[in-house]
């Protein structure tokens, strides 16, 4: 992990679902998105939070804004050493 600044003022969506390798792991990833629904400030690699077994698999995390708004994204982890760099769910009106 590295830490990253623009997840550190960052409050993003809930998290309500992750998916790996078709399975259900939304529990086990919470360590990492946070209390504050941040990423914990960091960029993670996909080898730490999906572990050494991650090669090749497919992942899908799903979110839901204060505002009702869906949000979701997904990938294949092709390097379990790459940091995965999930996109910030910002309303435009904040990045004006």
């Amino acid at each position: 992990m590295i830490k990253h600044d623009p997840y550190l003022n960052y409050k993003g969506p809930n998290l309500i679902k992750v998916t790996f390798n078709k399975k259900d792991i939304t529990e086990s990833i919470k360590q990492y998105y946070g209390e504050n629904n941040n990423w914990c400030g960091n960029l993670w690699t996909y080898k730490e939070i999906f572990g050494e077994d991650s090669k090749n698999k497919h992942f899908r995390f799903d979110f839901k804004g204060d505002d009702g708004r869906n949000h979701w994204f997904h990938g294949f982890v092709d390097d379990i050493n790459q940091f995965m760099n999930p996109p910030l769910a910002i309303p435009f009106n904040q990045l004006l």
